[in-house]
């Protein structure tokens, strides 16, 4: 997590920060919805779920063990677009960015290619790049991370830097 530059220690109003032409932002804006409903859909065969959440959360993190990501890594050509590796990170990083941002405290400042948006809490300018939390679930670096506790981490730190800097009280 950083502070994003434009952050002045004020609310953020993401749709002012919003850089993108409005026919590529509405691109972006469905693209991660796609992705993010994709997701939901793939996640079934590990955890029958009518919603994204913090157990699916947990239940996908745990199913991504070591084994399960050599094998896509091992399966997935890295010349073709839509590998197994690819599709995985970009659905993990949209149901991270989904979590979040079911609080208004949270939103999507979107770029181009989508996998490049970040969720920024509006309060505190801090900027989360879920996408590359999802890289790194699927690296060697990140596998045994456990996201559900990350999230809570980071929703935990944002808290804990408010109460610090007397910010929203």
């Amino acid at each position: 997590m950083y502070i994003i530059a434009g952050y002045e220690g004020q609310n953020l109003d993401l749709d002012e920060l919003q850089y993108l032409p409005e026919e590529l932002l509405q691109e972006v804006k469905s693209a991660i919805d796609i992705v993010t409903n994709a997701a939901l859909q793939d996640y079934q065969s590990i955890k029958e779920s009518d919603s994204i959440s913090l157990a699916l959360l947990d239940e996908v993190d745990r199913f991504y063990d070591r084994a399960a990501v050599a094998q896509i890594i091992k399966d997935s050509d890295p010349k073709d677009y839509s590998n197994q590796y690819l599709i995985s990170v970009c659905e993990f990083g949209a149901t991270l960015g989904y979590l979040f941002n079911q609080s208004i405290e949270f939103g999507w400042l979107y770029s181009y290619p989508y996998f490049n948006s970040i969720i920024v809490h509006k309060e505190t300018g801090f900027g989360i790049t879920v996408f590359d939390w999802a890289v790194k679930k699927f690296s060697e670096y990140g596998i045994e991370d456990g996201f559900a506790a990350k999230y809570q981490a980071a929703i935990n730190g944002i808290e804990d830097y408010k109460k610090e800097k007397n910010i929203g009280a």
